[in-house]
């Protein structure tokens, strides 16, 4: 009699995308090492990298015993492809992302895993990041305002807010986990954001299809803020523009696109202003001309995300934040003194 024994897959698969990220590697990798919740696996997926992150990355797992894959891209395929690959390779029930210059707290997949569990209507979860070394928080969860901007809830504030579980509009994927069955039923990243506000759009997708994205405070998370993404900041300004306007063609009901337009059109006049004042009116131009030049294939796949439609309209309008209150007076003074 033969007996084939068979290894169950993990419960979560931890993908990591990587892009000349050598220097973060050390404490993101020991911070998974010491997880409280020891069933997962870490699928690291480099980008292309030139500054031998990929031989340490493997040295590290060796090292501290971590079930390891690498997916290695010949090209630098962006956040959101490096995480679209990753998938492929990925066997968890559930997903969780990571950016290389964070931290997780040891308790960071237990606390995630445990609120998904009890709730098959979220399909996902955010982290509450705070500011490496700082005790202020960097995203509890994410929002998107009436004047059509997404934006990180608390940036900011003390790493004391936001104590409570709660719904919100989505997540940051630089910490965050996804329901694979979600993933499997609208899909993941869009890889035509590359970089910047992919997180926005898969968000928005998953409540228009009527899941969930539970915030979590417990699941905490140190982030160096703009680690990642330092060295390409002029590319980032870009996309910021040019993404900004995809999540909007993609996305948003044309009742709720109606019913909100004075607010979105004073909200791209602040984006503009703001461009002009930090000298990217250039980043401002070109974003929009891009946008507009993939307006039939975003329009093509607003039909598709439409056709998968369950969430209201009025359930849409009632997770948005007034960009009246957002665009306070305190919120900007903060908003500058953290990005200039």
């Amino acid at each position: 009699m033969r007996i084939d024994f068979q290894m169950k897959p993990p419960a979560i698969s931890i993908i990591i995308v990587n892009w000349n990220g050598k220097e973060f590697l050390e404490d993101c990798f020991n911070a998974l090492q010491r997880q409280s919740h020891k069933d997962f696996e870490v699928i690291f997926v480099d980008n292309a990298s030139t500054d031998a992150s990929l031989k340490l990355a493997k040295e590290l797992a060796a090292d501290l015993k971590l079930n390891a894959k690498f997916v290695i891209n010949k090209e630098n395929r962006g956040f959101a492809g490096g995480n679209n690959e990753g998938f492929k390779h990925s066997s968890g029930e559930y997903i969780a992302l990571l950016n290389t210059d964070t931290v997780a707290d040891e308790n960071w997949l237990r606390e995630l895993t445990g609120a998904m569990s009890d709730d098959a209507t979220i399909g996902l979860c955010a982290s509450k990041l705070v500011v490496f070394n700082e005790n202020v928080i960097d995203s509890a969860g994410d929002g998107y305002s009436t004047f059509g901007h997404a934006f990180k809830r608390g940036e900011g504030l003390s790493d004391t807010a936001y104590p409570e579980k709660e719904y919100v509009f989505g997540a940051c994927a630089g910490a965050a986990l996804y329901r694979r069955e979600m993933i499997e039923r609208i899909g993941f990243f869009d890889e035509d954001f590359f970089l910047i506000f992919e997180d926005t759009d898969i968000s928005f997708r998953a409540l228009l299809s009527g899941w969930k994205c539970l915030y979590v405070p417990q699941a905490v998370v140190s982030h160096r803020v703009g680690g990642s993404i330092r060295t390409i900041s002029e590319s980032a300004a870009y996309h910021v523009v040019r993404n900004d306007k995809l999540v909007k063609i993609k996305n948003i009901p044309f009742r709720v696109l109606m019913y909100k337009a004075p607010c979105l059109i004073l909200g791209e006049i602040i984006w503009l202003i703001y461009y002009i004042i930090q000298k990217r009116f250039g980043c401002y131009v070109r974003g929009n001309i891009d946008a507009l030049k993939m307006l039939p294939l975003m329009l093509k796949k607003r039909r598709q995300i439409m056709g998968l439609r369950k969430a209201s309209n009025g359930y849409i309008i009632s997770l948005l934040t007034s960009g009246f209150r957002l665009y306070g007076p305190a919120r900007i003074q903060r908003y500058l003194k953290l990005h200039n």
